[in-house]
């Protein structure tokens, strides 16, 4: 498989786990609304696909989020069970995820839709990632930053979130 998409990809053929793409495929079938695909599905869109054995959804508001899913089950405070595959699916807001509610907003306004889900864009997967900014973060940025085209003029960012950010790009240069 290629090691990152070229725009020829589709989200289901970036998903290497078929219960992955089950469980993916029946939360899209509920038609929620105000979230978008971020983590290593919305990762694997981009750059080289993961072995992922959860989803990450990205909400506004716990308010957004639903409380009876068919064919999940509430697995612990923001996270549902595919009751057929057992695949998590986690619901996370900006609070969780410690990050400001405009950046959330961003991150969402500037989605791409494909396979009917919205997906973070790769600028918007950076932003995700600057604040917790663990080495598997650094290293998801790098991929991105190798092979998508990133502009994160739009997205508002924090003093110390535009810090990791700078040094990323200067790793990237050496």
């Amino acid at each position: 498989m290629k090691s990152h998409n070229d725009g020829n990809r589709t989200l289901f053929e970036s998903i290497a786990f078929p219960e992955v793409e089950t469980t993916l495929k029946d939360w899209i079938s509920l038609n929620i609304e105000k979230y978008v695909l971020i983590g290593d599905v919305a990762l694997s869109f981009y750059i080289k696909p993961r072995t992922t054995q959860d989803i990450d959804v990205l909400f506004l508001m716990n308010e957004d989020i639903p409380q009876n899913l068919n064919g999940f089950k509430k697995s612990r405070a923001h996270a549902f069970l595919h009751t057929q595959t057992h695949v998590e699916v986690e619901v996370l807001t900006p609070d969780f995820l410690n990050i400001s509610f405009e950046l959330a907003e961003k991150i969402i306004e500037t989605s791409i839709i494909n396979d009917n889900i919205k997906i973070a864009s790769p600028s918007g997967l950076v932003a995700s990632k600057l604040n917790r900014f663990s080495l598997q973060d650094k290293a998801d940025i790098e991929q991105l930053l190798l092979t998508q085209n990133i502009n994160m003029s739009q997205f508002p960012l924090t003093e110390n979130q535009l810090k990791n950010y700078k040094e990323m790009i200067n790793y990237i240069k050496k």
